[in-house]
């Protein structure tokens, strides 16, 4: 599995790079368009919102690979030790994961109805199934990631390395 993983946060880490790139270009277009030539283009607010959301709910899982999610480090100056915070860890990262697997399994009926429905946006006509299913991808890999990291946990006491 850490095989997998690591070429998924490979493909994650260059989807990120290359949508933030578009989206830059997209608002920095969209700034053009109205400033220089007075209009504006209708699709383009639209787009790099749906792209901010894919970058958000895949952004959520390489912040866990990488440890840069934010945590309240209050608790752990407490504990006694580092087999106390190694259990911490482990139980936070726990309730992590059953949060996971619900927002993948509510992501899943999300988008299950908004393709029955064929819901379409606005702006671009676009099916909202390919924004609503950033929940259910992400919640999937970074449930893969917490499942990874409970096991090696479970199995030899250490963090897994990144990278």
């Amino acid at each position: 599995m850490k095989t997998f993983l690591d070429k998924w946060t490979f493909l994650e880490e260059r989807l990120l790079i290359i949508s933030l790139v578009c989206n830059t270009l997209l608002i920095f277009f969209q700034i053009i368009m109205r400033s220089v030539f007075n209009s504006s283009l209708s699709w383009s607010e639209e787009l790099s919102r749906y792209i901010f959301i894919w970058q958000i709910w895949l952004g959520a899982d390489l912040a866990y690979y990488y440890h840069e999610h934010i945590r309240v480090e209050m608790i752990y100056n407490w504990l006694p030790g580092p087999k106390a915070k190694r259990i911490l860890d482990f139980f936070v990262d726990l309730s992590w994961l059953v949060f996971n697997i619900f927002l993948f399994y509510k992501g899943m009926d999300l988008c299950q109805s908004m393709a029955s429905r064929n819901t379409l946006s606005s702006g671009m006509r676009l099916p909202l199934f390919y924004v609503y299913a950033s929940l259910p991808i992400a919640s999937f890999f970074l449930s893969l990631r917490l499942l990874y990291t409970l096991y090696t946990r479970l199995r030899s006491g250490t963090e897994p390395k990144e990278g």
